[in-house]
């Protein structure tokens, strides 16, 4: 009998991962990337041995269906070249919504005929997969059989896993993301309890409809008739910008609201330290990295009751919670930090607290090491005739 020996003492497990890697030269956005490049900074990339796969869109808004069928196909082509040059202990493939799913579940599946345990990272909302019966029942679910272990953000998102997609609840783990890295946490650490006056408010993300940006731009015309004092600053880029541009004009809002386009680094990290509440009013989410960057740099959150927000947020203690689609309510959230300077200093300091103790990204790359080991070690005895794990 062959026991399978600790890959994570004896050697490095060899992981072929599939996510969004964009090319140093080309600047790209969004969740997946910012995921992505945030594990590739920690001490993941130093204690498995990675061969990578970058699975990130080409534009944005996406092209044509015939050019993405043609790049998955090419994809697929590379995923398993690289899987059968060098086989894997094990495979970590990060989803998205739509296309994404069918892709990285076809790789699931040849991972799992191939005697190697996938593991499938689902990084989008459950909201959108609800309303869709076929999404739910054909898609997601065929596409996620393959996998040996399904990895979530949130609680919400296991519920759905094992409840609507039918996995055993042994095979749906919770790592949460781990966007709260050092950096943003030391900032946050130093930051002064006084806050601005008037108060600044920041906006990060696509400027799209579904980020709620219009609603936004509703609250913001109310918050000024209303006499309120602050400055908001829109970090973002996206197919809405022009409209939104059009809007600041029309309503006589250069005063208060500022355009900045996509801001990176050393710059993201000004516009947090110089900023005292992050507004995301979106119509639909996951589990956003705006909000928890936000919360490790010590700002207050006003963000939608949607996704796994509401796991997070307790409203007025660690947030401000609002209902999607809602102006009204959102400029009345606003409106109560904007004139209240200790309030907003506590719920500041408490998404802090939740950031560094539930967010910090050293103890994801622990429980992610942690199960991708004993996967592959399980993996490694099945095929060897031994005992699994």
């Amino acid at each position: 009998m062959v026991e399978p020996y600790p890959l994570s003492i004896e050697r490095k497990p060899q992981v072929l991962f599939v996510g969004a890697f964009p090319p140093s030269n080309r600047t790209v956005v969004g969740g997946n990337v910012t995921s992505c490049l945030a594990l590739m900074e920690s001490s993941f990339s130093g204690r498995v041995d990675l061969t990578l796969i970058d699975t990130t869109q080409i534009s944005n808004p996406a092209p044509g269906l015939v050019i993405r069928t043609l790049r998955a196909g090419g994809r697929l082509l590379t995923y398993v070249w690289r899987f059968e040059r060098r086989r894997p202990d094990a495979v970590l493939l990060f989803v998205a919504v739509g296309g994404s799913i069918v892709e990285k579940g076809v790789m699931a599946w040849y991972a799992r005929l191939r005697g190697v345990p996938a593991v499938v990272f689902p990084r989008g909302g459950i909201d959108d997969c609800r309303v869709s019966r076929f999404t739910r029942d054909w898609v997601l679910s065929s596409s996620f059989r393959g996998a040996r272990q399904i990895v979530c953000q949130s609680e919400s998102w296991r519920t759905f896993a094992v409840e609507a997609l039918g996995f055993p609840p042994a095979n749906v783990a919770v790592i949460r993301n781990w966007t709260a890295t050092r950096a943003l946490l030391a900032l946050g650490a130093g930051r002064s309890t006084g806050g601005s006056s008037p108060a600044r408010l920041l906006f990060v993300g696509w400027l799209e409809r579904e980020k709620g940006v219009f609603d936004l731009l509703e609250a913001v015309k109310l918050l000024v008739a209303a006499g309120r004092q602050f400055a908001l600053d829109l970090v973002g880029d996206g197919s809405a910008a022009p409209k939104v541009r059009g809007a600041i004009v029309q309503h006589n809002l250069g005063a208060v609201v500022r355009l900045r386009g996509w801001l990176h680094g050393r710059e993201l990290e000004q516009a947090l330290r110089e900023s005292d509440v992050l507004v995301l009013p979106s119509w639909a989410e996951g589990l956003p990295n705006a909000m928890v960057e936000a919360m490790a740099a010590r700002l207050a959150v006003v963000v939608t009751r949607v996704g796994a927000i509401p796991e997070v947020i307790t409203d007025r203690r660690s947030g401000m919670l609002v209902e999607p689609r809602d102006p009204d309510g959102l400029a009345a959230a606003l409106a109560v930090l904007i004139e209240d300077p200790v309030l907003r200093q506590q719920i500041a300091t408490e998404g802090y607290r939740i950031a560094a103790r539930d967010f910090e990204i050293e103890r994801a790359v622990d429980r992610l090491i942690e199960l991708i080991c004993g996967l592959a070690a399980a993996g490694r005895g099945r095929r060897l005739g031994g005992p699994t794990l």
